[in-house]
């Protein structure tokens, strides 16, 4: 046998065991759940967060949510941001957007890469998530292009100016927030 033969089936072995773990997700069973679960923090890979993201939006089970935020909060692979953007972006997981949201903070992964698709989630969405926005941006320790961080100034200027709620004080935070950043001139 040669190497590659042998490389590309133990490829395969790997990716059935993730499609197994994936499919495991499903299950009606909730032992099987928390099993694939914790299978996950072992083998997972980032085809793993769009099926973790649905479930966390479907189950109705506490333990199985709290174990996927968990899971979630514990990511340390700067693959995964860009599935988790897909899923804060994506309208049929709007109800789980400020613990998405929350992920960047809670696992220090770096998505300062997307700040204005962040920053229009507190523009758009409701306080719970303007708090993790906030969060969010304290924590950047990046540099941002100047065009980009004067366009979300102006965004949020224009937000605060029509905002009839409380969230008004948490835009003007978040806006002293991107005052803060470090600029690229």
């Amino acid at each position: 046998m040669s190497f590659s033969f042998i490389t590309q089936m133990s490829k395969q072995k790997k990716n059935n065991k993730l499609n197994n773990i994936i499919k495991d997700l499903t299950s009606s069973e909730d032992k099987k759940v928390f099993t694939a679960l914790k299978q996950l923090r072992k083998h997972g890979k980032k085809e793993a967060i769009g099926p973790l993201v649905d479930l966390l939006s479907t189950t109705k089970n506490e333990e199985i949510k709290s174990q996927i935020i968990n899971l979630l909060f514990d990511l340390k692979d700067q693959s995964v941001v860009e599935e988790i953007i897909n899923a804060i972006e994506n309208e049929k997981y709007k109800s789980e957007r400020a613990t998405l949201i929350s992920i960047f903070w809670q696992s220090s992964l770096d998505s300062s890469e997307y700040i204005s698709i962040i920053v229009k989630q507190a523009i758009i969405g409701d306080y719970l998530i303007g708090i993790e926005v906030l969060s969010v941006i304290d924590n950047y320790d990046s540099t941002f292009q100047e065009a980009e961080i004067e366009d979300l100034k102006f965004d949020l200027d224009e937000a605060i100016e029509t905002e009839e709620t409380e969230k008004i004080n948490l835009l003007t935070s978040i806006r002293l927030a991107i005052d803060g950043l470090n600029l690229e001139f």
